[in-house]
């Protein structure tokens, strides 16, 4: 009988703190949570090749209701020397909505592009949500356009 009250016991106060936090399963904030706690997902591409240049992307994706302002910088960096260098680059912004899981890929998808050279590449994520910024790598690839 003390097995089950302890269960009965552990049921309750899992559901409570459930209801406390005010999150589903899928972590979508409520909307009284603080925008620097909203959860953004950030993905660099690798570097691929189109139309003959050297293509760098970004895809992004927020939870509901998004964030009021997403910056982000998307760099075509090339190895040189052993260190990296920023071949092409450009800033952009997004909110709310348009920030959204449900908005298809396409439009949630930043590129730049540069033309084809030989050498190593990479895509570099960086951005700003709420005053915080954050920087991201994509993997390494060696001459894309060949």
């Amino acid at each position: 009988m003390t097995t089950l009250r302890n269960a009965v016991i552990a049921f309750f106060l899992i559901l409570a703190a459930v209801v406390v936090t005010k999150t589903g399963r899928d972590q979508t904030p409520s909307p009284d949570r603080p925008a620097a706690s909203l959860v953004c997902d950030i993905s660099p591409q690798r570097v691929t090749e189109g139309s003959g240049k050297l293509v760098s992307a970004v895809q992004y994706r927020c939870d509901s209701p998004g964030p009021e302002k997403l910056t982000i910088t998307v760099r075509l960096q090339q190895s040189r020397g052993g260190s990296w260098h920023t071949a092409a680059q450009q800033q952009f912004s997004a909110a709310g909505a348009e920030t959204l899981r449900s908005v298809p890929v396409a439009q949630r998808t930043r590129q730049v592009s540069a033309p084809c050279v030989a050498g190593a590449y990479r895509t570099e994520a960086e951005w700003t949500i709420g005053g915080r910024t954050r920087t991201k790598l994509s993997a390494e690839r060696t001459n894309p356009c060949d």
